[in-house]
């Protein structure tokens, strides 16, 4: 069941694509939801605040998705499908994908910066557990868990980057194909 909460943070994420935290206001959030501006401040006590909640219910989403990943047998299934969970936040939860990963608008950033560095950091975090777990069990070679694990993160994020860009065009059937075919290519180089 949609809340109120859920629609005005709906709406917030779409202005904000739109037309950035600037952009971004609660007379417009409120009138995109049918609802006038005092309404807003009912769940909200500012723009700072929705743009701090709209950021968060994004990572905490994500972060949801990356978990599922946890029910694979060994280590490189789990960092496999890390990568399918990846692809399903990617395309499933488009907004927050664009908000999180492209568009996130680091003129505003430092205002909601220390409240969200946990936030922010668990996707990266869980994908350098799961590299380590690899490394540990032999899957993939000893390296730097972290830098293996960026250069995971920015080949999913970039290759998500050229989609939403529009610089290309596939079914979601074909965008996932290469996407398997891209991730596992990056792993083989990095198996033993």
């Amino acid at each position: 069941m949609t809340t109120t909460k859920d629609t005005i943070l709906s709406a917030a994420c779409d202005i904000y694509l739109l037309e950035g935290y600037k952009g971004m206001s609660m007379r417009k959030v409120a009138a995109r939801v049918n609802l006038s501006p005092t309404a807003i401040y009912r769940h909200f006590e500012n723009k700072e605040s929705l743009h701090h909640q709209v950021l968060r219910e994004g990572f905490k989403t994500f972060d949801s998705y990356l978990q599922k990943s946890l029910k694979g047998a060994t280590p490189i299934e789990r960092l496999h499908l890390a990568a399918k969970q990846f692809f399903a936040f990617a395309t499933e939860q488009n907004k927050y994908y664009e908000i999180l990963f492209l568009t996130l608008d680091h003129t505003v950033e430092h205002s909601v910066k220390g409240a969200l560095v946990k936030d922010a950091t668990v996707s990266q975090q869980f994908m350098e557990d799961r590299v380590r777990e690899c490394m540990q069990d032999g899957s993939l070679h000893d390296d730097d868990p972290e830098e293996v694990a960026m250069l995971l993160l920015a080949t999913c994020n970039g290759f998500f980057g050229l989609y939403v860009s529009k610089k290309k065009k596939d079914s979601l059937e074909e965008m996932r194909a290469k996407y398997a075919r891209t991730f596992s290519r990056i792993l083989n180089g990095l198996k033993r």
